[in-house]
Formats: structure tokens, C-alpha cells, sequence
């Protein structure tokens, strides 16, 4: 009778030492290789990319994509910029309301001039540019102008182009 109480007691404890062996190769993998915790990916249409993040104040937090293409004749840096906003934000654009949480921005980093240009500019319902697309606009080329000290933008022309600040 004993025999038979032993059994399914080992039969178990084997089953769950089978078990944890994927659980432990996962948590050893990440002790070893640990994985970015600055690093979100989003899948938004064509925005399935890597985020790293930049910045980050009491209104919002920004990433920049991990892709960034350089010009070295114009010494331009273009970038794309998420914003994930804490609270949703609400503008008046073309007289109507725009309530948007979180903005995906194509902005130009001038590195001669130390300037900052956003070219495009997506707003989206909810965070992490998820939720509706509520705005887009295209062809801005709104230069907010030479980077202020302190600035994100005189951190992103620091960091991009490599400058000391």
C-alpha cells in the first residue's frame, strides 16, 4: 500500500523537476544576458521598430528610435522621436479639439547649426503611439531653433553628433 502512495508523490516531483528546467534556462539566459529595461518595441503599422529611451521629465518620457541615418554633407541626423505623454494632452488645430496621449515626431538634427527640425508629426490616441491615429501632418520643417541648454534638443545634439556639451 505504501508503494502505491510513493509512486504518484515521485512521479510528480520528477514531473515537476522536468517541468522547471525551461523556467531556470530562461531566468539563467537573463541573468547572463540581461535585457534592456530603456527598451520598448511598438507595432503600430509601419512603426514596428525598437525604442530606446532618451529622456525623461514629470510631462513625459522620450525615445528615439534605434535607426538613424546620417548625412555627412549636410551633417544632418534624421531621427524618429516618440513621446509617451503621462497625461493626455489636448491642442485646437483647424478649430477643432485634438486630445492625443503619446506623439511620433520625424525630426532633423541640424549638427552645424545645433538646431532641431520636426519634418513630420503623428498623434495617437494612447500611449506608445497604440490606440487611433487622431492627427498626422506632414512637411512641417518647423525649426525650433538652436538648442537651449539643458535642452532635450541640446542633449539629442550632443549625443547624435557626437559633441561635447
Amino acid at each position: 500500500m505504501k508503494l502505491f502512495r510513493a509512486v504518484p508523490l515521485s512521479l510528480l516531483l520528477i514531473l515537476g523537476l522536468i517541468l522547471s528546467i525551461p523556467a531556470i534556462a530562461y531566468a539563467s539566459f537573463h541573468y547572463m544576458y540581461p535585457a534592456d529595461p530603456d527598451a520598448i518595441y511598438t507595432n503600430h503599422g509601419p512603426l514596428n521598430m525598437e525604442w530606446r529611451k532618451f529622456s525623461q521629465n514629470e510631462n513625459f518620457t522620450e525615445y528615439l528610435a534605434r535607426d538613424t541615418a546620417f548625412d555627412e554633407d549636410s551633417l544632418t541626423v534624421d531621427i524618429l522621436v516618440l513621446r509617451n505623454y503621462q497625461s493626455p494632452q489636448t491642442i485646437i488645430h483647424d478649430n477643432s479639439k485634438v486630445v492625443y496621449s503619446s506623439v511620433v515626431t520625424h525630426q532633423s538634427v541640424n549638427c552645424r547649426k545645433r538646431t532641431v527640425y520636426i519634418q513630420d508629426l503623428m498623434m495617437f490616441s494612447k500611449g506608445m503611439s497604440k490606440g487611433q491615429l487622431v492627427k498626422d501632418l506632414y512637411d512641417l520643417d518647423w525649426d525650433r531653433g538652436e538648442a537651449r541648454p539643458g535642452s532635450i534638443d541640446e542633449k539629442k545634439v550632443v549625443t547624435l553628433c557626437g559633441f561635447e556639451s
